[in-house]
């Protein structure tokens, strides 16, 4: 006896493959698209390794405009400096710990350990080294993705060192602050800082900061320049 194919029974297997071939398609999707992505903004770190050191040259600067107007202490402080020394002691998520060398000409030195945490800026020692940052940000980034101050990068360009180029990101902030002391509001103290930092690292590589007071007038210019690196050859 000869059977007969079923039309049917072929037509509703080549349907069966057909819904097996499309969830097999739908899984594959949906796993590669699931896939964790990198994250834009990194604050672990990255780049920036225990034992790494940043040296700096640090001047200071003053322009008195009128009777009354004094040199502040601070000024003599960063002009007297000879180097000032910064080493990673330890990365821990997003807090790394520094250790900071404040050495003078006269052979006096500073220490202080310092604690960053790169995700808000926050700092152990509100007087210590500050300028360090998660590394691989871009422009309009936040600095501090946790923080609140919400700064951000600015832009990015290249600076050439001996004998490499690196990219650093820039940001910078201005402030005006009046003296409620004085009824008519003519003591105020305008501030300006622009920071430029390593991009693979996050580290400082220049600071400017410039403040001015209105009575009496007086101009103040703090830079902090990046000399000499275990990272790479600065000069």
């Amino acid at each position: 006896m000869i059977r007969r194919k079923n039309p049917r029974f072929n037509r509703n297997s080549g349907i069966v493959v057909a819904v097996i071939i499309i969830m097999l398609i739908a899984i594959v999707v949906t796993v590669l698209t699931q896939t964790p992505k990198q994250p834009s903004k990194p604050t672990n770190g990255d780049g920036l390794k225990v034992g790494d050191t940043f040296t700096y040259k640090l001047t200071g600067s003053t322009v008195l405009g009128g009777p009354g107007a004094v040199i502040p202490e601070e000024i003599w402080q960063y002009n007297e400096t000879a180097y000032y020394q910064v080493t990673v002691t330890s990365i821990n998520g997003t807090q790394v710990l520094l250790s900071t060398l404040w050495q003078f000409n006269n052979g006096t030195q500073i220490t202080r350990p310092q604690i960053v945490d790169l995700s808000n800026g926050a700092k152990a020692d509100p007087n210590g080294f500050w300028a360090l940052y998660s590394s691989n940000l871009n422009v309009k980034n936040l600095l501090h993705p946790k923080g609140t101050d919400g700064l951000i990068v600015n832009s990015t360009d290249t600076q050439k060192f001996a004998d490499s180029s690196r990219a650093r990101n820039y940001w910078s902030t201005e402030s005006q602050f009046v003296d409620a002391n004085d009824t008519t509001g003519n003591t105020m103290r305008n501030v300006f800082v622009g920071v430029y930092f390593d991009k693979q690292t996050g580290m400082l590589d220049k600071l400017i900061h410039i403040e001015f007071f209105t009575n009496p007038e007086i101009e103040l210019i703090i830079t902090w320049e990046l000399t000499s690196s275990s990272v790479w050859a600065v000069q």
